[in-house]
C-alpha cells in the first residue's frame, strides 16, 4: 500500500509522530498492532537499511490516516522522514501481531508502559474511547521525567471519561544508585497498584529490559505465563 506524509507531531524533545495519509485506501487492523514501512530511498545513510516496522499508535477509529510514534536516536530511516517534506510517500506493508486485546477477556487488564511503549495503548485506549467500548485496565505508565511523557494529557482525558479505566504515571528521575532502587520497585508497583493480581492479565511493552524484568516479577509472585502478553522496543 502506498501512503503519504501528512503531518509531524512534536510529542517531546526527541520523540515525533508520523501522521500517514492513506490515499483513500482501506485499511483494517486491530489496536496493539505493529507494520512494516519502506522508503523510495534513504536521505541519511542507515545501514538497518530502506525497511523497518513500527507499532501503530493510530486508532482504526481515526479514519483515513495511520499514525506511528518512535524516538529519535540516530537512525538513518527516522531522520529521512523527519526532514522529508510532507506528501512523502512510502509503502506500508498489512498490520500484523498478537499484542491485541482478546475479544472475551474476564481479569482486569493491566497495561505496564516503559517509555514509547506506551504507543499500542495510545492504540487501544483511543478506540476504546472513540467507540464508547469501555476497557477494564489500570495503566502504569513508567518514565524518567516529566518531560518525556508521551500521550500523557489524552491518557488522563480518557481516564477521565472512562470510568473502567485508570491511568497512573511514575515518574523517577535519575539519581547515583537510582538502577538498583528502579528494579526493587518494579515488585512494589505490581504488588501496590494491583491488589487482585490473580484476576488480572498483565500486558509489559517497553525496553527489553524493562519487559523481561516485570515479566520475572510477575512470574516469581505466582502467576503463569498465561497472565503475561509482551511486546519489546529494541533498538529505537
Amino acid at each position: 500500500m502506498r501512503i503519504r506524509l501528512k503531518e509531524r507531531r512534536q510529542e517531546t524533545a526527541d520523540v515525533i509522530s508520523f501522521v500517514f495519509d492513506l490515499n483513500n485506501q482501506p485499511l483494517e487492523y486491530r489496536p496493539g498492532q505493529y507494520a512494516f514501512f519502506e522508503l523510495d530511498e534513504l536521505a541519511v545513510p542507515d545501514e538497518r537499511g530502506k525497511r523497518r516496522h513500527f507499532t501503530l499508535s493510530s486508532s482504526p477509529t481515526e479514519r483515513g490516516v495511520v499514525m506511528v510514534t518512535t524516538r529519535i536516536r540516530g537512525s538513518g530511516f527516522k531522520e529521512t522522514l523527519r526532514l522529508a517534506p510532507l506528501e512523502l510517500q512510502l509503502t506500508m506493508e498489512p498490520p500484523r501481531g498478537l499484542f491485541v486485546l482478546p475479544a472475551e477477556e474476564a481479569r482486569r487488564h493491566i497495561f505496564i508502559a516503559g517509555g514509547i511503549g506506551v504507543t499500542p495503548y495510545r492504540s487501544i485506549l483511543r478506540q476504546a474511547a472513540d467507540s464508547n467500548t469501555p476497557v477494564r485496565a489500570l495503566m502504569l505508565y513508567l518514565h524518567r521525567s516529566t518531560e518525556e511523557i508521551i500521550f500523557g494529557r489524552e491518557l488522563k482525558e480518557i481516564a477521565e471519561e472512562m470510568a473502567t479505566f485508570s491511568f497512573k504515571d511514575i515518574t523517577d528521575d535519575p539519581y547515583p544508585g537510582w538502577e538498583r532502587e528502579w528494579r526493587d520497585r518494579k515488585s512494589r508497583l505490581v504488588l501496590d497498584y494491583v491488589p487482585e493480581r490473580e484476576r488480572s492479565i498483565f500486558w509489559i511493552s517497553g525496553p527489553p529490559p524493562m519487559v523481561d524484568a516485570f515479566k520475572d516479577v510477575i512470574l516469581n509472585i505466582g502467576l503463569s505465563e498465561d497472565s503475561i502478553r509482551t511486546d519489546s522496543f529494541s533498538g529505537y
